[in-house]
């Protein structure tokens, strides 16, 4: 019994010997500077009126409510057209014959049709028919555009179907007169080869080629298809639940992709259009508009749409001319501390609404900021300034 209590004893001295080891941090920071030790820029009153320095106030305000989805581009209804082959005949290349992906304009030979001999008979009961067809067509959707019309003045119809409708009327017109012009070609024939040139109907992109110089098609077979880029439909899907916090009624902004959260956008008004949903996502589609002139988007490009919501938010904000951003994507605020004394600080940019940003984070309410100037003092900062 004695000779193990001294073992016990004498290993509870050799534990008691022994030190834990000092644990190794995972990182070393040399240095390192806090947001509240960044410079702090002390002008003369000189400096400040040759800058140009002034100020405003950080404020609470209600601010409209926004909700960023993705979205796709696509064309709208209407801006595609498959034109085909008004007779039987051999396609001939005009010179300079466009390449898919390019784009057209109105009036501009894609080809060359040559009737199959004997076939001026053909070709004019061919074009004698398309001109019945146009002229079918033509009369449908003018009584559907007078209708449109009636309603919209009534007030029990909305004016963009009215006009959508006078659109399908315009195009239908010009297919009778394309049809009827055909059938003029056909009678007595344009060139010695009784070929007719197969145009553009209007200005935009070539799509997809369905023939080629060479082959002979039948009637009514499809040649080319044009698509209009001038005007595109954004698709933006939501999730059904939150369908009731979105204002239908309010335009949308859409922003490329990898442009920063607070970018202004593009503006895009809502369109009608035939409903969609997708079951599997337990989602539905929004349909805004939006002006494409430089042809910025393509059908199928995704990009991000930033939906209005319904109500406001009492929100932090600064007048937009305060933001500043640093080569590393950085936003800042100059903070007006003391009488021409400004130090930079750093803000997190939710949205941008009229003239103001919204923040998540920022100055205190009442904190005065540089709002003209900025610019200047962030040079003066790092030594680029005037």
């Amino acid at each position: 019994m004695v000779i193990v209590m001294i073992s016990v004893a004498l290993a509870a001295c050799r534990g008691g010997g022994d030190k834990p080891a000092a644990s190794v941090p995972p990182a070393k920071v040399d240095a390192p500077v806090k947001e509240a030790a960044l410079t702090t820029i002390t002008l003369t009153p000189e400096a400040e009126t040759r800058l140009g320095i002034k100020t405003a106030t950080v404020d609470r305000r209600a601010i409209p409510r926004t909700r960023t989805v993705g979205g796709e581009i696509i064309a709208p209804a209407g801006a595609e057209r498959t034109v085909t082959a008004p007779f039987a005949g051999t396609l001939e290349s005009p010179e300079g014959l466009p390449t898919v992906g390019t784009t057209v304009t109105r009036g501009q030979p894609i080809f060359r049709l040559v009737p199959i001999a004997p076939s001026e008979r053909d070709a004019r009961v061919d074009a004698e028919r398309a001109v019945g067809e146009a002229a079918a067509r033509q009369e449908v959707v003018a009584k559907r555009a007078q209708r449109a019309e009636q309603m919209a003045r009534d007030g029990s119809g909305s004016k963009r179907a009215a006009e959508e409708a006078q659109a399908e009327l315009a195009i239908a017109n010009a297919d009778l007169k394309a049809a009827r012009d055909r059938l003029a070609l056909a009678a007595r024939g344009t060139t010695a080869s009784g070929a007719i040139a197969l145009e553009a109907p209007f200005t935009g992109l070539l799509r997809n080629l369905h023939a080629s110089a060479g082959q002979t098609v039948a009637a009514s077979a499809p040649l080319f298809d044009l698509v209009r880029l001038d005007t595109m439909w954004v698709r933006a899907p939501i999730y059904v639940g939150e369908s009731a916090d979105v204002d239908r009624q309010a335009p949308a902004r859409v922003l490329g992709l990898g442009e920063p959260a607070g970018s202004e956008g593009i503006l895009a008004r809502p369109v009608a259009a035939p409903p969609s949903a997708d079951p599997s996502t337990a989602g539905i589609d929004l349909y805004y508009a939006l002006a494409n002139a430089r042809e910025s988007f393509r059908p199928g490009q995704r990009v991000g749409v930033r939906l209005t919501l319904r109500g406001q938010a009492n929100t932090l904000v600064v007048p937009r001319s305060a933001l500043l951003h640093d080569a590393f994507g950085g936003t800042w605020v100059y903070e007006a501390r003391e009488p021409r004394v400004y130090a930079r600080r750093r803000v997190s940019v939710a949205d941008l609404v009229d003239q103001f940003a919204v923040l998540d984070q920022g100055p205190a309410p009442g904190t005065r900021v540089v709002v003209e100037g900025a610019a200047e003092l962030f040079g003066t900062e790092f030594g680029a300034g005037k």
